[in-house]
């Protein structure tokens, strides 16, 4: 296999992981999304150590590679809005739970047991 095809199949496996990421976030899977967060990584890390020459790749080839890349921004991009609403979500949560924590304390202290 040409090192132009193993780099465009690396490409395609962060395109996967990153699309099975943004699945997961649609979902609202985040437990899952977690798990499966080191595919991706590890999809990362095959494309750094094949250490890309993409100058010396066909210009046909950098077309795909570079509709891979879209696509995995895209897919980054909704992911990551996402995990934010998520995220605030949760602030949102957890903020009730001390408001209503630190009440229950008040109430306590002034009324007793």
């Amino acid at each position: 296999m040409s090192d132009t095809l193993t780099l465009l199949m690396a490409y395609r496996d962060l395109l996967l992981s990153t699309q099975e990421l943004q699945t997961l976030a649609r979902q609202e899977e985040w437990d899952a999304l977690l798990e499966a967060l080191p595919r991706q990584q590890a999809a990362q890390q095959a494309i750094e150590a094949a250490a890309p020459n993409l100058q010396q790749m066909p210009a046909e080839q950098r077309e795909v590679l570079v509709d891979l890349l879209q696509q995995v921004e895209a897919a980054n991009k909704e992911t990551m809005t996402r995990i934010a609403a998520w995220r605030a979500e949760v602030a949102t949560i957890l903020d009730e739970i001390d408001s209503t924590r630190a009440n229950a304390q008040r109430l306590h202290r002034a009324y007793g047991a």
